[in-house]
């Protein structure tokens, strides 16, 4: 793991920070990572996005969503949050978390509990391929 993905991670997970404590969903680990770049979506919504050392391109590594917007206390445990990550329907209080959830479930399958506090992954780290029924335009 690099050192910037280290150091990110202990910022986001140190509740003495006066930035909201984040859960991290880590969709594909990836082995030996030598970059990264941070992207905030809707919401402070996190996306992590890594470099390995011996393939080319770059891939989706984590999102960290802050658990405010799952309605909860910063002091949440695990087996809290979960039943609202595997049902985004429970989460009342922001539409863009509930949506990038969703979008989370129809790709990876599930979310699974890490044993780290706020740390998750996902059931299937390779994206599920969306099957087209039909005719398709040229393009498509």
């Amino acid at each position: 793991m690099s050192e910037r993905l280290k150091e990110f991670l202990k910022k986001i997970h140190n509740p003495k920070n006066k930035i909201p404590e984040y859960l991290t969903i880590v969709v594909r680990p990836g082995k030996k990572i030598m970059d990264i770049k941070i992207k905030k979506e809707e919401s402070n919504i996190l996306k992590i996005i890594a470099h390995q050392e011996d393939r080319k391109g770059w891939f989706l590594h984590s999102y960290h969503i802050p658990i405010g917007n799952l309605g909860l206390h910063n002091d949440a445990k695990n087996k809290e949050i979960l039943p609202y990550l595997n049902d985004p329907r429970m989460i009342t209080s922001d539409k863009a978390t509930k949506d990038l959830l969703e979008e989370i479930l129809r790709k990876f399958i599930e979310i699974l509990s890490e044993r780290k506090t706020h740390f998750f992954r996902t059931e299937r780290f390779k994206k599920k391929k969306e099957m087209r029924v039909g005719t398709q335009l040229k393009g498509f």
